[in-house]
C-alpha cells in the first residue's frame, strides 16, 4: 500500500475543491445584456427578512418631505444607487421588496436621480406589464428612454384613485426582466405617506 505525504494530500485536496467549484450551477454573474454596463462585481445575497413596520416623516426611506395641511409629499427617488441587483435598484430596492404607501388625493412631487452606468427613468404604473403611467404625469420625462447618470429631474402628479401600483424604470425590460421595480400604494385611509421594506 502506497503511504501519500501530507504535501500531496493538500494539493489533492486543494484540486478537489477547486473541481468541485467549478462544477457548480450556480452563477452570480449579471445578465449577457448587462454584463459590460457596469464593473463585473457579485451582489450581495438578499436574505429574507421581517417586514419592518411602516414609516413615516422625512426620515422614511424615499420620503424626503410632507405636509399633511397642503396633502403634499416629496419623494427622493435613486436609481443604481447600490450594487444590489447589478446596480437595476431603487435606493438599494428592487423586484418589489420596498412599499411607498400616499394618502389618496395628495400631490406627490418625485426628485429623481441616477447613480448608475445604465440609462434609467421612472414609472408609476399599474403592473411591470403595463408601464403606461397610472396618473397624468406620473412618470419621469421621455420615461421609455431614461436619463445617463449624473442626470436629476422633477415630476408631479396627484394619487386620484386608491389602489396598488409600482414605481417602476420604463426603459424596456428594466422592470419585468431586471426586476427594477417596487411597490407604490395610494391609501384611501392613510393620514401621511409612509415607505416599508
Amino acid at each position: 500500500m502506497q503511504v501519500l505525504r501530507p504535501r500531496t494530500l493538500i494539493a489533492l485536496a486543494g484540486v478537489s475543491l477547486l473541481l468541485a467549484g467549478c462544477g457548480s450551477t450556480s452563477s452570480t454573474a449579471a445578465p449577457a445584456h448587462h454584463a459590460t454596463q457596469h464593473k463585473k462585481v457579485a451582489a450581495k445575497p438578499k436574505t429574507p427578512a421581517a417586514k419592518s413596520p411602516a414609516v413615516t416623516g422625512a426620515s422614511a426611506p424615499f420620503i424626503a418631505g410632507q405636509d399633511p395641511s397642503t396633502k403634499t409629499v416629496t419623494l427622493s427617488i435613486v436609481a443604481g444607487a447600490t450594487i444590489d441587483n447589478f446596480y437595476y435598484n431603487f435606493d438599494g430596492y428592487d423586484q418589489g421588496n420596498a412599499t411607498i404607501t400616499v394618502p389618496l388625493g395628495w400631490t406627490v412631487k418625485v426628485d429623481f436621480s441616477n447613480e448608475s452606468g445604465s440609462a434609467h427613468s421612472v414609472v408609476i404604473a399599474p403592473s411591470i406589464t403595463s408601464l403606461t403611467p397610472a396618473f397624468p404625469g406620473a412618470s419621469s420625462p421621455d420615461a421609455s428612454v431614461g436619463q445617463q447618470a449624473g442626470q436629476t429631474q422633477t415630476f408631479q402628479f396627484v394619487a386620484q384613485t386608491a389602489g396598488n401600483y409600482i414605481l417602476a424604470c420604463g426603459v424596456p425590460g428594466q422592470a419585468s426582466q431586471d426586476g427594477m421595480w417596487i411597490k407604490f400604494a395610494v391609501s384611501s385611509t392613510a393620514t401621511q405617506a409612509s415607505s416599508q421594506q
